[in-house]
């Protein structure tokens, strides 16, 4: 049994000098595909939706009156973004752009 960071470098190696498929490589070494190309947890970033609440905060600060389906709305349409509207509402909810759009205090 090879640690998955191990694996990738043999399949890469065997893509690569040997020239073989990615699917064949991974059967040779004994490693799922999944495994070979999901990213390690070190290359990926710790916030995966910053650049969305970034927009969601800039967004409210422009338009207080909208709420977050315009906001979905704007970010899919406009923006051309495929975000889904759960998600629009669960980083709405969680607290971006209501601290944006709340009254100085």
């Amino acid at each position: 049994m090879v640690s998955p960071a191990a694996g990738r470098r043999v399949v890469d190696m065997l893509k690569e000098v040997m020239g073989m498929s990615e699917r064949f490589a991974c059967r040779v070494v004994g490693l799922n595909r999944s495994t070979y190309r999901r990213l390690p947890v070190a290359s990926t970033s710790s916030d995966p939706d910053a650049a969305t609440r970034a927009w969601l905060r800039s967004y409210a600060t422009r338009n207080q009156g909208h709420g977050f389906r315009r906001a979905w709305a704007a970010l899919r349409f406009d923006e051309g973004s495929g975000v889904n509207v759960k998600k629009v509402h669960r980083l709405w909810r969680e607290g971006g752009p209501a601290s944006a759009c709340a009254p100085p205090a």
